[in-house]
């Protein structure tokens, strides 16, 4: 997919209140994740004109790595047609003994895909989409990470929900994380 400045006006996307920040708190995994929409303030200033663009801050204060995957993240409106998640990329893994966080990383990160294969990779050169994007790796226990995740625009339904099939580092399901949004115009 490649970025095109257009007048396009989807709608905005909050809770049923209209807030723009949602929590979800699973006790039994540790996980926390804290949702926002209308967050991007990045180049291309048009993003949430083309996309269906959402902040995530996903905190693993539980026992478990859990892995963070594109595939695994589902958007589904009211009538169950799904929306495809754009991969800007991104990746991280843990630092190896004696590696600090100014080292340069001199191999390239591989990441796993998820379960899903139902996603396609975002091209936007230029732009703040693969910086700001929530980069796939394997979130250990007492971590957070945040970063913006895209997918095509939920324009034409009223209500949508997000879902994290969340799964641990050795690829186990473990929670389905969910958020209710819905589409004000």
């Amino acid at each position: 997919m490649t970025l095109t400045a257009c007048a396009n006006n989807p709608g905005e996307l909050a809770a049923v209140d209209g807030t723009r920040r949602l929590v979800v708190r699973d006790t039994n995994t540790g996980l926390t994740v804290v949702l926002t929409t209308g967050a991007w303030d990045g180049v291309p200033p048009f993003l949430e004109e083309e996309l269906t663009v959402l902040h995530v801050l996903i905190a693993n204060m539980g026992s478990a790595p859990v892995r963070l995957a594109p595939g695994d993240f589902e958007l589904r409106d009211d009538r169950g047609f799904h929306y495809e998640l754009y991969d800007a990329g991104g990746s991280f893994r843990l630092a190896a003994p004696g590696e600090g966080g100014s080292q340069p990383v001199a191999h390239p990160v591989t990441y796993h895909r998820g379960a899903s294969d139902d996603f396609e990779v975002i091209d936007a050169p230029g732009t703040d989409v693969a910086a700001s994007a929530l980069p796939w790796g394997v979130l250990q226990p007492g971590t957070q990470m945040r970063g913006f995740l895209y997918f095509e625009p939920l324009d034409t339904a009223n209500k949508g929900d997000l879902v994290w099939h969340v799964h641990t580092a050795n690829d186990a399901p473990l929670v389905d994380l969910s958020f209710a949004l819905y589409v004000f115009r």
